[in-house]
């Protein structure tokens, strides 16, 4: 009986329920109405009516707090401990006044204002309390936050393993022909892309593409352009044939209304012939034996995906023997170091003409890493994408 009486006292003056905190502002609210009855029962010719209710108040008053004080007693674990700490005494001396008869004790009873310090510490408790509550949510669902990034991020991881084993990794198998690939996306997944088709008759397709924008967008619709490029380079042997036909199909998969530049060249072994059709993309250059450099600045059409109708321009340049044929993206020429300064055209000229002479892929390894090295620390901003293509006219001639 005794510990049920003690475990109920502690659920009203001890515990943080909601029986607690309702007699925690009923509390509050007697204070109040008792510092307010001391004020008005100072002033003089005070009506008997207004009297007699400030006495019926404080009967109620006192009531209330002696019936806390003694919960609190039987609710304390120490009880004489209790009643000699400051919240203890505070508490008597806030109900002693109506007991002491004989006395003017109405300016003491304001003392029960300290009353108030004990309540807001329970109220700043209880405020700690709702905090605590609330940092630990912002810490559950900032966990569940960092999970999904976390599967957010391997799904990426796999997109981008997916996206990058989709690229052809070896140059079609030809007698006389070398060639090699890179791309570096800049961000988890690219818009770049290159590709080398096997054509009828022994002939090479070679593409290098630039889809606008970056990430996941840029990726899909690198993967649309590329699937639909390599099925009409089949059937549209001519390079201005097939991306007029691929422009079209373009222009009808394009939601986001993205854009792709492409250049897209036909290469035949055997005579050493090289077709080709740019899409506003950068002009590949040639490197000749003698280490001279032929940039292939035709006119070009537009870029692809933008504009129904568009037309495009076959044009021809004849490759010699131990000639380089190097295609290559903006990531490159516009990668820029720490203080902001572009690697630009003339150092990658300056690469493709100092190690020009050795196997594809030791100059697409040369090129990569001359653009890291310039770079430095800074972030990559753009996709890297870079082709070599080396022939070796039957007979060396």
């Amino acid at each position: 009986m005794q510990r049920s009486v003690q475990a109920w006292a502690q659920s009203l003056v001890g515990d943080e329920t909601p029986y607690a905190r309702a007699f925690e502002n009923l509390i509050l609210a007697l204070i109040a109405v008792s510092v307010v009855s001391v004020a008005f029962e100072a002033t003089e010719d005070l009506p008997r009516w207004a009297a007699e209710a400030f006495r019926i108040s404080e009967i109620v008053i006192v009531a209330v707090f002696s019936f806390e004080y003694l919960m609190r007693i039987i609710a304390a674990p120490k009880k004489l401990a209790f009643i000699f700490s400051f919240a203890g005494l505070v508490d008597l001396v806030s109900i002693a006044p109506f007991y002491l008869a004989g006395f003017d004790v109405r300016y003491i009873r304001v003392l029960r204002v300290l009353r108030v310090l004990r309540v807001l510490k329970v109220q700043r408790r209880t405020l700690e309390k709702a905090v605590a509550e609330r940092t630990r949510e912002l810490a559950e669902r900032n966990l569940a936050l960092l999970q999904a990034q976390k599967q957010i991020t391997a799904e990426l991881d796999v997109a981008r393993a997916l996206q990058i084993a989709i690229l052809p990794s070896t140059f079609p198998a030809n007698a006389g022909c070398d060639g090699a690939a890179r791309m570096i996306p800049a961000t988890t997944m690219g818009g770049d892309f290159y590709d080398f088709i096997e054509l009828p008759d022994k002939r090479i397709g070679l593409v290098m593409a630039d889809v606008s924008g970056k990430g996941v967008p840029a990726a899909f619709f690198m993967a649309v352009a590329r699937t639909n490029l390599r099925e009409l380079a089949v059937h549209h042997l001519d390079p201005s044939d097939c991306l007029t036909c691929t422009n079209e199909i373009l222009c009808t998969q394009n939601p986001m209304d993205l854009f792709v530049t492409v250049f897209y060249c036909v290469f035949d072994p055997a005579s050493g012939v090289l077709r080709y059709a740019n899409g506003g993309h950068n002009p590949p250059c040639v490197r000749r034996t003698d280490g001279s450099i032929e940039m292939l600045n035709d006119a070009g059409g537009l870029v692809l995906g933008a504009i129904p109708g568009a037309k495009y321009a076959d044009q021809m340049v004849q490759l010699r023997h131990g000639d380089r044929l190097v295609l290559y993206t903006d990531g490159i020429t516009e990668a820029f170091n720490a203080a902001q300064e572009a690697y630009g055209m003339p150092r990658l000229i300056a690469e493709i003409q100092a190690h020009g002479n050795g196997a594809a892929a030791a100059l697409v390894e040369r090129i990569c890493h001359s653009v890291a090295d310039f770079a430095g620390a800074a972030a990559q901003s753009d996709d890297i994408t870079l082709a070599v293509l080396a022939w070796h006219a039957p007979g060396g001639k």
